[in-house]
């Protein structure tokens, strides 16, 4: 990953903890999105797709967005 990935997962992450505290339908829905694109974001690095892969399992089941 290159800084500006980086730095774009770190605004994701942090957004993500916002998301957490209000909860709300539209809340969740944007949790869906930002999950896919931390997802998309570390699909091209094997070492930080292993390191995020439970961090974004935790998250799915923080926001109750498991299936």
């Amino acid at each position: 990953m290159d800084y500006a990935e980086t730095r774009e997962l770190i605004r994701l992450r942090y957004e993500l903890r916002h998301l957490l505290i209000y909860r709300t339908a539209e809340a969740t829905e944007a949790a869906r999105a930002v999950l896919a694109r931390i997802s998309a974001l570390v699909a091209t690095d094997a070492e930080e797709a292993a390191t995020i892969g439970p961090e974004l399992a935790r998250w799915q089941v923080s926001l109750s967005l498991t299936a």
